[in-house]
């Protein structure tokens, strides 16, 4: 059988890549392998389908295949083997015959492979992968005079190598004072060529907090891949310190973390206002003394004042806490508006005294009114007669004479103001009102609305009843 110079005929069919691109690794059958290091290369690949001198295939030619075999999963820069057969259609051995093979990474750019097969058609490729990520190997062996070309791919799941990166440090430290953290970042043993944005963290852990994390200033690497952490803990707990590289395209992503136990005498004083707090009643205040670590033990004494409205700070009688340092008390104000506690704790052997303040709002108390009617349905001519009481919040007598104004409003959404109702001393009140004559085959509704302005203790408030004017024939 007759067959022209296989490496001819393919360095005749690539196209041209970009200079400087010439592919660097030779590749050759029987594992007898010969790498250098890979090179950047063009997006464009060639057509399996070009021969010689821009020859195509001819189909009444018999026709070659091409399997390929490789790894599912390998690592950057680690040599790997792909294996391969060139076949013929009438099971003729194709001869010693040189395959082109691209190497094709994730943005598509390539380099071409070359190796040629042994006398039966197959051909073993050693590769070094130049980064991570998938890479696809397309094999291309171009048609002769005597059979049509063929191709095959097959893609390789490249890993990103491991870095080394080491984050060191004290184990114990104490708030307010300087913490510092070394560490040092690795690639094969090697500092990298270039200096390294490393990102850290800070995870903290105490009563205050569970596992909050913050975001601390970036260190880079130096010459050697070294780099240094400080911090300043403004508070006591476990603080868990961790450093991160993004990785790039050869290495994977690394991080290291380091964990610090950090003690503080600082304590805290937290609270809340019962909400909602009405003017003239009595409402709870609560709290407690915390530490960032371990327990407050009591019982212990905070000092008490109170400010309303920004206004003149008056003292309060001091609150002995619980076991668990928790406390409350009961208060009444006289005014509305914003009330703030400063609370005291004087410290003890192993903690600070603290001051804190507790905020809340004191409210008008809320009012309601009730309006009701023995009879809601009328006839024309007929009276709407209403029994009404304003009760406080707990549906209670406000214990004063009110007066309210009254508001009919009718089918059509109009209303009329008319004449307005004071309430006996135990807030009840009664209404007499005779709506005008209106046509009664569609049932039409008028609402009486009843309104209290509020005062200085409680909040303004309405109540309405409706009535229904029905035709004399109307078995309601």
């Amino acid at each position: 059988m007759s067959y022209r110079s296989a490496s001819a005929r393919v360095r005749a069919a690539l196209p041209r890549q970009i200079a400087g691109a010439t592919a660097a690794v030779t590749l050759v059958a029987a594992g007898a392998v010969s790498v250098a290091g890979p090179a950047t290369a063009t997006e464009a690949r060639p057509a399996a389908a070009v021969g010689v001198a821009g020859a195509v295939d001819d189909p009444t030619l018999p026709t070659s295949a091409i399997t390929l075999a490789a790894p599912a999963s390998a690592t950057a820069l680690d040599p790997i083997t792909i294996t391969g057969q060139l076949t013929l259609e009438d099971g003729t051995d194709p001869g010693v015959q040189e395959v082109a093979v691209n190497r094709v990474v994730p943005d598509e750019t390539w380099t071409t492979l070359t190796t040629t097969t042994a006398v039966d058609g197959t051909f073993t490729l050693t590769d070094v992968p130049p980064l991570s990520g998938p890479l696809r190997y397309d094999a291309y062996w171009f048609p002769t005079e005597n059979y049509q070309g063929s191709t095959a791919s097959v893609t390789v799941q490249v890993a990103g190598r491991a870095a080394t990166l080491t984050l060191d440090g004290p184990t114990n430290g104490r708030d307010g004072r300087q913490l510092s953290l070394a560490g040092t970042l690795g690639l094969d043993g090697e500092a990298p060529a270039q200096p390294q944005t490393l990102a850290v963290t800070r995870t903290i852990w105490n009563n205050r907090l569970d596992g909050a994390v913050q975001q601390l200033s970036n260190v880079t690497t130096d010459s050697r891949g070294a780099f240094t952490v400080l911090d300043t803990p403004t508070q006591g707990g476990r603080h868990v310190y961790t450093v991160s590289w993004h990785g790039d395209s050869v290495y994977a992503a690394s991080s290291a973390s380091h964990e610090i136990t950090v003690s503080s005498p600082d304590s805290h004083i937290a609270g809340q206002v019962a909400d909602p707090a009405y003017l003239g009643l009595a409402f709870r205040v609560t709290g407690a003394v915390t530490y960032d670590v371990g327990s407050c033990v009591g019982p212990t004494v905070v000092h008490l004042s109170r400010r309303i409205n920004g206004g003149a700070e008056q003292q309060l009688p001091s609150v002995t806490t619980d076991a668990s340092c928790g406390f409350g008390f009961d208060d009444t104000v006289s005014r509305t508006g914003q009330v703030t506690y400063t609370v005291t704790w004087g410290g003890n052997s192993t903690h600070r005294r603290t001051t804190s303040t507790i905020t809340g709002t004191v409210q008008k108390q809320p009012s309601g009114i009730e309006a009701t009617s023995p009879d809601r349905t009328l006839l024309n001519g007929q009276q709407a007669v209403i029994e009404g009481r304003v009760t406080d919040g707990n549906a209670e007598s406000i214990g004063a004479k009110l007066r309210l104004t009254v508001r009919r409003i009718g089918p059509d959404g109009s209303s009329v103001d008319l004449p307005r109702v004071t309430t006996a001393e135990d807030g009840t009140f009664s209404y007499r009102d005779s709506p005008p004559t209106v046509d009664a085959s569609t049932y039409p509704q008028f609402q009486y609305e009843f309104t209290w302005s509020g005062n200085t203790t409680y909040q303004a408030s309405n109540g309405s009843v409706y009535f229904y004017i029905v035709p004399p024939d109307c078995d309601c």
